[in-house]
C-alpha cells in the first residue's frame, strides 16, 4: 500500500499520463520508419543524429540514442525498454527514468569516444543500448535474486535469475570491448583483435557503469536518514520513534517504512511529523511515485 491509496492522500486523478517507456518506445519507432523513407527517397535527412568520432556535434552526443540500424536493433533494445522501463517509472518516478537514460546516453558516448583516440579507424555510433544497460542496472539493482526469462536471438526461452542476466551484460561487453573492438581501432603489434566486430561494446560498459555509479549514489544518499518504526508499549497507545538506520535498498523496504509513516499521520495527524519524519516521506513518495 502506497501513499496514492490512502483516502487524505487522494487528489483530482485529472487525465491519465502517458508512460513515459510508451512515448519513448513511440519515437524509437517513428525515427525508425523516418530512417526507411530516407533511404527509399536516398535523401539523408537524419544524417545529424548519429554520433561520429569525427568532428563536433554536441547534440549527437544524445541524437544518436534514438536512431538505430535495423529491425533487429530496434527490436532488441525496445524490448529491453519495455522490459525494464515501467519498472523505474512505477518505483523511482518518471523524472528518475529520464535522468538514468540521459546519464547512460552521455556515459556510453564518451566510452566510445574514448575508445576511438587515436584511432586507424573512423566510423559512426547509433542505438541506445547504453542508456538501456544503465536502466536495467539501475531498475533491476533491488530484484537480482528474481528469475527471469528471455529470448535468446529472439526465439530460444532462457530463464535465470536477474543477477546471472546481469553479469552475462558485463561479461559480454568487457571481453568483447577488450579482444575486439579496442585493439580494432588501432595499430597496436602487442594486443590485436581477436574478432571483428561492428557492435559497440564500450558504449554498453559506459551504460552500465553509469548505472551502477547512480545505484551507489542513490544508496549514500538513504545512509544517515531515519525510519520510522512504531512501538507499542504495554497500557499505553501506539506511539512512534524514529531511530537511525541502515540505507533502504528495496522498493519493498521503502513501501513498508512509506506505510508507518501516513499510519502516524493517519492516527495523530501531519503535525505529529517531526521535521526529519516529513523530509523522509517526501524522499519515500518521489521514490516510489
Amino acid at each position: 500500500m502506497g501513499l496514492a491509496d490512502r483516502n487524505y492522500m487522494r487528489g483530482d486523478p485529472g487525465s491519465p499520463r502517458v508512460p513515459a517507456t510508451n512515448l519513448l518506445l513511440g519515437v524509437f519507432v517513428g525515427i525508425f520508419v523516418l530512417g526507411l523513407v530516407a533511404d527509399a527517397a536516398r535523401a539523408n535527412f537524419l544524417g545529424w543524429m548519429p554520433l561520429r568520432d569525427q568532428g563536433f556535434a554536441p547534440w549527437s552526443w544524445v541524437t544518436y540514442a534514438l536512431v538505430h540500424g535495423g529491425i533487429f536493433h530496434l527490436a532488441g533494445n525496445g524490448f529491453s525498454l519495455w522490459f525494464v522501463g515501467p519498472i523505474v517509472e512505477a518505483e523511482q518516478g518518471r523524472a528518475t527514468f529520464w535522468r538514468v537514460l540521459l546519464v547512460g546516453t552521455l556515459a556510453g558516448a564518451l566510452a566510445w569516444w574514448l575508445t576511438g583516440l587515436g584511432s586507424v579507424r573512423h566510423g559512426e555510433m547509433i542505438g541506445a543500448s547504453a542508456a538501456i544497460a544503465a536502466l536495467l542496472v539501475y531498475g533491476l539493482a533491488d530484484r537480482r535474486d528474481e528469475g527471469v526469462t528471455i529470448l535468446l536471438f529472439f526465439f530460444l526461452p532462457v530463464s535465470m535469475r536477474i543477477r546471472w542476466l546481469l553479469r552475462g551484460l558485463w561479461a559480454i561487453s568487457l571481453c568483447g570491448w577488450v579482444f575486439s573492438e579496442l585493439p580494432g581501432h588501432h595499430t597496436w603489434t602487442f594486443w590485436q583483435p581477436v574478432w571483428r566486430t561492428d557492435v559497440a561494446h564500450s558504449a554498453h560498459l559506459g551504460g552500465l557503469l553509469a548505472g551502477s555509479a547512480m545505484v551507489w549514489l542513490a544508496r549514500r544518499r538513504e545512509d544517515g536518514r531515519f525510519q520510522i518504526q512504531q512501538t507499542t508499549e504495554p497500557a499505553a497507545a501506539a506511539s512512534f520513534v524514529v531511530k537511525p538506520t541502515a540505507p533502504i535498498t528495496s522498493a519493498t523496504d521503502a513501501r513498508a517504512e512509506l506505510d508507518r509513516l501516513l499510519d502516524k499521520i493517519s492516527a495523530e495527524g501531519f503535525g505529529s511529523l517531526t521535521p526529519e519524519e516529513r523530509l523522509r516521506l517526501e524522499s519515500l513518495s518521489s521514490r516510489l511515485r
